[in-house]
């Protein structure tokens, strides 16, 4: 999908210096840009490449920032229930991303001047698909392992009540123990 960009030919140490330079907001991207440069011992990236993955990485974090609103907001609707939402928000934007690489194939199918780009979207799409696959196997072993910890609980909290009647607690006493063990304070 096109050759990678200057930034993504950087040796890892540049790459981690140019991020931590971009989180600084006291340093401009043509300084950043000038010193990746100093350090490289050569003009390896412009600052035109360096506004580019910096507007990437901003895309990036805003996506990520949505998917933690759209988790809170689920885990909100569920009563906090739920405690696999972000795995749900994760398999929806993988779906998300999906669709886009669909799209993009049909672009590509539009300008067929390299055959290898429908390739390489066909098989990210398939990587993604195993991914989902993956991620919502893993929420179903979740939700069961919750639900054995709920069950076991419940029975631990049953057992009390049993016990602590027997020593002759009162009603009030036996909810209010019940309920801390439960977590229903």
């Amino acid at each position: 999908m096109g050759r990678p960009s200057s930034i993504d030919l950087l040796p890892s140490e540049l790459k981690e210096r140019l991020l931590n330079l971009l989180n600084k907001p006291d340093v401009t991207q043509q300084e950043v840009a000038d010193m990746i440069n100093e350090l490289a011992g050569e003009k390896v990236v412009s600052k035109s490449a360096v506004n580019r993955y910096a507007q990437k990485m901003e895309d990036f974090r805003r996506k990520n920032r949505e998917a933690r609103e759209v988790a809170m907001m689920l885990k909100d609707e569920m009563d906090g229930s739920d405690g696999n939402v972000l795995g749900k928000v994760a398999i929806e934007q993988a779906r998300i991303i999906i669709f886009e690489l669909f799209t993009a194939i049909d672009e590509v199918k539009k300008t067929p001047d390299d055959p290898k780009k429908i390739s390489s979207l066909a098989n990210s799409i398939n990587k993604l698909v195993r991914a989902i696959k993956e991620l919502e196997q893993a929420s179903e072993v979740n939700m069961k392992l919750e639900d054995k910890i709920r069950a076991r609980a419940v029975a631990a909290a049953e057992d009390v009540e049993k016990t602590v009647k027997a020593e002759g607690l009162s009603e009030k006493t036996v909810e209010l123990i019940k309920s801390r063990i439960l977590g229903i304070v």
